[in-house]
């Protein structure tokens, strides 16, 4: 299926504001990339900030839409957490570039935007909260603060954008996989003899056999947090 122009604008401003930053790419970038004259380009966008927010609004929306399918499943909810774990970190992976842009430019947007991008980014937050709060209702996580942890979760995935590399030595899959093993049971030792009950299943770590070969980690730079803090 060929792209629409408009999906060829969409991505030729994804791949420039990631590759030069919002503010340091003009529209006449964007037109040049595309082949279109700057004065045809506006019969694809209206500005350039509005073209910024819905690039931005859609990242959030799919990432909405995927997490409460995934939270309405008829599943325990540690079961739910992990899946929706695997399902942000495959995510971030197969869109780097927008994602990237959804972490790093939204402070580009006017307040009233930026505010809308906050709220759906707090909404996400606070269905990962959720299943957070009723995995320790049904006794697979210990009573903790619901927020902190869903913010070290969204912290952790969402700063994989910056270290990620298809090249290396780890399949996103297999990344979530240890992801959720750290999340759900820490760096200590189990104790000896059969879990507790009612304790999240453990997720299998990868064997060695199945790893790629290691490649160097991006060096990372300050930027702001998604979503905002509590």
């Amino acid at each position: 299926m060929h792209e629409t122009r408009k999906e060829q604008v969409i991505e030729a401003a994804i791949h420039l504001f990631r590759t030069k930053g919002y503010h340091a790419t003009s529209v006449q970038d964007i037109a040049d990339a595309v082949g279109l004259r700057k004065g045809s380009l506006y019969h694809y966008i209206t500005s350039k900030e509005e073209l910024l927010f819905d690039i931005i609004h859609e990242t959030i929306q799919v990432y909405i839409r995927r997490l409460e399918a995934i939270a309405a499943r008829p599943e325990p909810a540690a079961q739910r957490l992990a899946r929706a774990i695997t399902a942000h970190i495959e995510a971030v992976a197969q869109e780097t570039e927008g994602f990237a842009i959804f972490i790093g430019e939204t402070r580009a947007l006017e307040p009233g935007p930026r505010r809308r991008i906050e709220e759906a980014s707090q909404r996400y937050r606070h269905l990962l909260q959720q299943l957070i709060e009723e995995a320790a209702q049904e006794g697979a996580f210990r009573p903790t603060d619901s927020t902190l942890a869903s913010l070290a979760i969204l912290g952790a995935c969402n700063w994989m954008h910056r270290w990620y590399d298809p090249q290396g030595r780890l399949r996103p899959q297999e990344i979530a996989q240890q992801f959720t093993e750290i999340f759900f049971h820490g760096l200590v030792h189990p104790p000896a003899g059969p879990a507790p009950a009612g304790r999240a299943p453990v997720v299998g770590t990868v064997p060695a056999e199945g790893r790629r070969p290691p490649s160097p980690n991006h060096p990372p730079h300050s930027e702001e947090p998604w979503p905002p803090g509590p």
